[in-house]
């Protein structure tokens, strides 16, 4: 675990940067994931296949749960923004940092952000945490260590959702053990959240 421990300090490293200098985030971050890829790919290799198969099961999984996360998002949004406190602010901050902007950007989200934060926080960290720990501390722990790594934007409603987002998909990945449905269902999600019906209205 002392490796597994110094890779997610680096990962914290990477993200801080990737946040921190927000001109260049969508030059560092898919660089910064990309890294994180190797580095679980290489640590894993041995243990246990990289992906199976798609089958019907991963997709229509993915494509569900990535929906209702996205809807249970919308209708928080909702609620905020008839609170009297200025938490939307938090929401539209997050779309000017992280919101893709030119098409390359999908192009990165969809083939480098996306899988990497799935196979290093799921798929290598969480795996850890579950095999040392047993799986509900695994999910609940690997979901906060993904929130925390997001707390570099000063976001706290980015680090809610990255909370909520990582224990939904973590124990996803602990119920069917697939890497694809956890890729498919964030994949989904993105797409409600950033090119469907973004929440900036």
């Amino acid at each position: 675990m002392k490796k597994t421990y110094m890779f997610l300090v680096l990962a914290n490293i990477l993200l801080a940067g990737s946040f921190l200098l927000t001109e260049y985030f969508w030059t560092l971050f898919p660089i910064s994931l990309f890294i994180l890829i190797v580095i679980s790919i290489n640590e894993k290799k041995i243990e246990r296949p990289l992906m199976r198969h798609f089958n019907f099961s991963d997709i229509s999984y993915g494509i569900l749960s990535g929906s209702i996360l996205y809807a249970i998002f919308l209708l928080t949004y909702l609620v905020l923004k008839e609170l009297p406190f200025p938490l939307i602010m938090f929401v539209e901050e997050l779309y000017l940092i992280v919101g893709p902007s030119s098409w390359w950007h999908y192009v990165a989200l969809v083939l480098i952000i996306i899988p990497g934060e799935e196979f290093f926080w799921r798929w290598y960290l969480q795996s850890k945490l579950v095999e040392r720990y047993g799986e509900f501390f695994g999910v609940v722990a690997g979901a906060c260590l993904y929130a925390l790594a997001h707390i570099w934007t000063g976001n706290p409603m980015l680090v809610a959702a990255a909370a909520t987002a990582g224990v939904v998909w973590g124990t996803l990945y602990v119920w069917k053990n697939s890497l694809a449905l956890v890729i498919i269902s964030h994949l989904v999600f993105d797409i409600w959240l950033l090119i469907v019906f973004p929440l900036n209205f």
